[in-house]
């Protein structure tokens, strides 16, 4: 059953056309690029339009934290050290990768487990430099693709991390996140690897469970 799960993993990542962008063996994220579907107004005053190419952010599997039963604040700190330092990677390469340069904003959408809120999804968007925008109302086609995409998700979490499914809900909501190519790049480029860590060190509390995880 694994090996049909993987299987069909790797041909939904050809068909969507993942891009791998750093060579690292602890980058935990892959990217996809796609027309923006709404328009979406930023702090930093970038307005994404609809089919403006945005960056879309997916949790790489194999190479996400594994989950045990005594998971808590040492999980939350390991998981976002990993995932800083695979954004800070992706705004290294974003200008100079011929896929990506042209991209206006990079979107992450969360799908949460468990009793999280808005609230939730507005504190993990801070630690990383993100900020919340509130999705409009879903239609039938994306409610039927949400549905489908839990399962999925619930398979790909028996597959690649056994142990988070102690604690997993079947039915998830939905968050996304977005920060401007411009914000990303004074972020994670502007300052040094260390900074950046420090700053995440600083503010990242045992919430970022691993309930967090799941896609991006």
């Amino acid at each position: 059953m694994r090996g049909a799960i993987l299987r069909l993993d790797a041909w939904l990542r050809r068909k969507l056309d993942f891009i791998e962008y750093s060579s690292s063996p602890t980058c935990m994220i892959r990217v996809v690029v796609t027309a923006a579907d709404g328009e979406v107004r930023l702090s930093d005053g970038t307005v994404v339009k609809p089919g403006q190419p945005i960056i879309d952010l997916h949790f790489w599997n194999e190479r996400v934290p594994q989950t045990d039963a005594c998971h808590g604040l040492g999980w939350g700190r390991r998981f976002g050290r990993q995932l800083t330092r695979s954004i800070s990677e992706l705004a290294q390469v974003i200008d100079e990768h011929p896929r990506l340069r042209d991209a206006v904003a990079i979107r992450g959408r969360l799908a949460f487990s468990g009793a999280r809120d808005q609230d939730d999804a507005q504190r993990f968007a801070h630690w990383f430099g993100f900020e919340y925008a509130l999705a409009g109302r879903p239609t039938f086609a994306r409610r039927l693709h949400d549905a489908a995409e839990d399962i999925w998700l619930l398979a790909l979490a028996w597959t690649f991390n056994p142990g988070s499914l102690r604690t997993r809900s079947m039915v998830r909501r939905r968050d996304d996140l977005w920060i401007s190519k411009a914000a990303l790049m004074e972020r994670y480029v502007a300052r040094s690897p260390r900074q950046v860590r420090s700053a995440l060190s600083s503010r990242l509390p045992e919430r970022a469970s691993a309930e967090s995880r799941d896609p991006l």
